[in-house]
């Protein structure tokens, strides 16, 4: 009799599949790790993105590679974009987005990528920006993993000129100023200065002043681009440039709303504005505090401004005051004693 229900319990509780087993997936990741290529991740990719085996096996590896080797795993994915010419458009495009992912993973989770791993992993980044085949939904996601990266790369005093020398390069004006946007606050002269010389300061200033054509995009990254450009020079002695860069800004944005009747577009772009304050002000020192202050207190002045710009403008002073002095709230009775 026991034996019968051991075997009735045994045939509606069946075992997991061998392919789902740690011994399995053990083996499999050790296998994808002692090659060079990239043949036995792209196949995992693969199978993630279009779902192709109905057990868990693709899933716990990832998993796998993820929770113990996220360093390779980020070097593996940056391969597959680069080097996988061979390779679908589409598992091309869901390594990037799978990278982005995990990027945002290691930040929040491990406190950023391993030191020993950043320049091969900066390396396969500037790779992937050379690869002339990138759509335009491609190179935001890889803007958005050069932000991240770069935050690593400039914290650990890494130089990293073929970044920059990859940004003067660009013909046009979405791509590089999409890419200075994404930057951290930390970039040093030595990186800053070669984009100056070759003149982004005043492309900057012509999409903002200059912009015929009314592109909303564009305009948009030129806010973006120009706030970001104040934001890195603000600590590099450079207050007649960072100046100058504000009244840009504002003259822009009042023409925009007063001139060229386009306040939606000045909203979308402080949207953009808001987000970039939020994701960069535990960096801010007070010199950054005062700047971004200061900006925000003369675009509220500004008439016309919609509802939405003025609360994203409202946005930036409340997290600047909730970060501001160590990420401690601000004393509106302390600071109103110096009003």
């Amino acid at each position: 009799m026991t034996c019968r229900n051991d075997d009735e319990a045994s045939s509606s509780n069946p075992p997991p599949p061998l392919t789902a087993s740690r011994i399995y997936i053990g083996n499999q990741a050790k296998e994808i790790l002692a090659t060079r290529d990239i043949t036995g991740i792209t196949k995992l990719v693969t199978s993630l993105c279009y779902g192709k085996e109905t057990e868990q096996s693709s899933k716990l590896l990832y998993e796998t590679f993820s929770k113990h080797f996220p360093n390779i795993l980020v070097s593996k994915l940056l391969q597959i974009y680069s080097f996988g010419t061979d390779i679908t458009p589409k598992i091309r495009s869901f390594s990037l987005c799978l990278l982005d992912s995990l990027l945002m993973d290691i930040d929040d989770l491990r406190g950023g990528l391993k030191k020993e791993s950043l320049n091969d992993i900066k390396n396969h980044v500037s790779s992937c920006l050379l690869t002339q085949e990138s759509s335009d939904e491609d190179f935001k996601l890889l803007s958005r993993i050069v932000s991240r990266v770069s935050v690593d790369v400039f914290i650990a005093s890494k130089p990293w000129y073929e970044l920059c020398s990859y940004i003067v390069s660009l013909d046009g004006n979405k791509k590089a100023l999409l890419l200075l946007s994404e930057l951290p606050t930390l970039l040093d002269e030595e990186f800053l200065m070669p984009l100056l010389e070759n003149g982004f300061g005043l492309k900057i200033v012509n999409v903002l002043l200059m912009n015929q054509d009314y592109d909303e995009e564009e305009w948009c990254l030129g806010l973006e681009a120009g706030f970001s450009l104040i934001l890195q020079l603000v600590n590099m002695n450079k207050k007649s440039l960072v100046w100058d860069l504000v009244y840009v800004i504002v003259k822009s944005v009042w023409e925009m709303v007063n001139v060229k009747r386009r306040e939606i577009v000045v909203r979308k772009g402080f949207v953009r504005v808001a987000k970039k304050v939020r994701r960069e002000a535990l960096r801010f020192r007070e010199h950054e505090y005062e700047v971004v202050s200061r900006l925000g207190l003369m675009i509220q002045r500004i008439n016309g401004l919609g509802e939405v710009t003025m609360m994203m403008v409202t946005m930036i002073h409340e997290v600047l005051e909730r970060y501001y002095m160590g990420g401690q709230v601000l004393n509106h009775g302390l600071l109103n004693q110096f009003l």
